[in-house]
């Protein structure tokens, strides 16, 4: 797929936001989070999510759909890029979890229940980080349907209103757990197709001026202030969109040196992020006054180190250990 970079800058952006909301700086003295942590996410909460499916609906339209990619073909490709990966960071979770006991905030105990259990409910879990995997799987197994929507453009009207209604309804009641996310896949569906909507009518020519960033950043203050929330997400996400391409005017490179690992800066940040909090900061260094180099340093690990580890897995010659890092 041809890169485009605006939404490389985008990618990047998303993936940064993502790491920032999962920075936990303990102050000593409170016993809770570092304020700041969450003051500085707080204008992001509605979007940060929904933004990181709107992007993977589009990419699978760029990548897939537009392409006429078979089924069965895209199937295979995301249960190798989707679903090893699960299995392994699952495993590899939990084990780090199991052994670590005495350093992480929430430890498990070994248990073969406790452990299968992992792979289809996530609260309360080592695999709580995994529950996008589990619906992202779900979401690419309507494939066929979103091909079939692509035929008409009052397929694709009709089930953009269906999907954003259906936003509204409550699943989780009809079950007391909420087994592999199915319960609140609604929550994301509609997100996930208007990523598909926005780059099948190619709606970025209407966003590609200051005018139209300012209009929806409007609209997006205003919603999160009324609490409208689906508008909330939906302006966030346009306003997003424009605002990288506005970016990506002069600065076309920015965040390129990991906006093409996204998904294994997601798998494995806060392998790294847990690192700096529990050890470095809260075990080695721990001083107020360092806050803002351990809130920097946080973020960075969590960037950074796993792009690090990518890059090194990519050189091996083992495919089954590429794919266990959603690496090709």
């Amino acid at each position: 797929m041809h890169r485009i970079g605006w939404l490389s800058v985008l990618r990047g952006l998303n993936i940064t936001l993502i790491v920032m909301f999962h920075v936990q700086l303990v102050n000593l003295s409170t016993g809770e989070n570092h304020p700041f942590c969450e003051m500085v996410s707080f204008p992001f909460n509605p979007l940060r999510v929904p933004l990181f499916i709107f992007i993977s609906g589009g990419l699978l339209y760029l990548s897939r759909i537009r392409k006429e990619w078979p089924v069965g073909k895209l199937y295979i490709d995301k249960a190798q890029r989707i679903l090893v990966p699960f299995f392994f960071f699952v495993t590899f979770y939990y084990v780090f979890k199991l052994l670590l006991g005495a350093f992480v905030k929430s430890p498990v105990h070994a248990s073969v229940t406790d452990y299968l259990e992992s792979f289809v409910v996530f609260e309360g879990h080592a695999s709580a980080p995994f529950w996008f995997l589990a619906t992202l799987s779900q979401l690419m197994l309507l494939y066929p349907l979103f091909r079939w929507l692509c035929e008409k453009h009052w397929r694709m009207l009709l089930f953009f209103i269906f999907s954003a209604a259906l936003y509204f309804a409550d699943f989780t009641l009809l079950a007391p757990r909420n087994y592999f996310y199915i319960f609140t896949l609604n929550r994301y569906l509609v997100f996930f197709f208007a990523g598909i909507f926005f780059f099948k009518y190619n709606m970025q020519q209407y966003l590609n001026h200051a005018l139209a960033f300012f209009m929806l950043a409007a609209c997006y203050a205003f919603s999160y202030w009324q609490d409208i929330s689906l508008l909330t997400s939906l302006s966030g996400i346009l306003m997003m969109c424009s605002a990288c391409m506005l970016v990506a005017r002069r600065l076309p490179g920015l965040f390129g040196s990991f906006s093409e690992y996204i998904f294994q800066i997601y798998l494995m940040s806060m392998i790294f992020q847990a690192f700096v909090e529990l050890i470095l900061w809260k075990r080695l260094f721990y001083s107020e006054t360092l806050f803002p180099l351990f809130y920097v340093l946080n973020v960075l690990a969590g960037i950074f180190l796993p792009v690090l580890v990518a890059k090194v897995v990519e050189r091996c010659s083992f495919r089954w250990l590429r794919l266990c890092f959603g690496l090709k």
